[in-house]
């Protein structure tokens, strides 16, 4: 029996020592594991941080976009309305240009009408008078 006893201790002590070196081995792989975890832990902190300000550069660049958009869209409606503006001043320009050419043109008809007209009559007045003379008797005044 005591050998028995013996046996069996000795196989108690093996298995004390295997389960100590496996032991002593998870320790040293815990160890490890949580340095690796701690590390991963800190540039996962660090990553998610830089996320966060680029996030909100983003959004602030959006930001800055959207009222330059608005401040062109703004100077770009100002300068249409300037130009429009000028176009109808153009416009009405070209109206009374238009208009008084057409005035001295008509006028110039007419007067140059009026002009031709009266050349005309008096030519006719100046033919009648000389048949009436010739018929009354021009002999009469030689």
């Amino acid at each position: 029996m005591e050998d028995d006893l013996r046996e069996r201790l000795t196989k108690v002590e093996e298995r004390e020592k295997s389960n100590t070196k496996r032991i002593d081995a998870l320790e040293l792989r815990t160890d490890t594991n949580e340095k690796i975890l701690n590390d991963v832990d800190k540039s996962l902190s660090v990553t998610v941080e830089q996320i966060k300000n680029i996030a909100e550069d983003l959004k602030q660049t959006s930001i800055n976009f959207k009222e330059a958009m608005m401040r062109s869209n703004n100077a770009n409606n100002k300068e249409t309305e300037i130009l429009k503006e000028r176009c109808n001043d153009l416009e009405k320009k070209y109206e009374k240009l238009d208009s008084k050419i057409e005035q001295e043109t008509v006028g110039k008809d007419a007067q140059s009408w009026r002009d031709s007209k009266s050349k005309i009559v008096s030519w006719i007045i100046s033919g009648v008078l000389a048949i009436l003379a010739g018929a009354l008797g021009i002999s009469k005044f030689f």
